[in-house]
């Protein structure tokens, strides 16, 4: 693996390790404020803004993993 490569990977996961805790800590303060009430308004599928701000976190990794495959395709 050459070097850009290995650093859009060590990057994906920072931003990976990021995303999660960013994640987790919103789901613990939605489920410390409103309880197992909570459960149903996260999983509601019509609830686009919860969709799109969950996918918006996770696209810097995703875009950094994907990075680092094509610099190892090209390599």
């Amino acid at each position: 693996m050459n070097d850009p490569a290995k650093t859009f990977r060590k990057l994906g996961w920072v931003f990976l390790a990021i995303a999660l805790n960013i994640v987790g800590i919103g789901i613990g303060a939605l489920w410390m404020k409103v309880g197992p009430a909570a459960l149903p308004l996260l999983l509601d599928p019509s609830n686009a803004f919860i969709w799109l701000t969950t996918a918006l976190t996770f696209a810097p990794a995703l875009g950094s993993f994907y990075a680092a495959r094509l610099f190892r395709r090209r390599a």
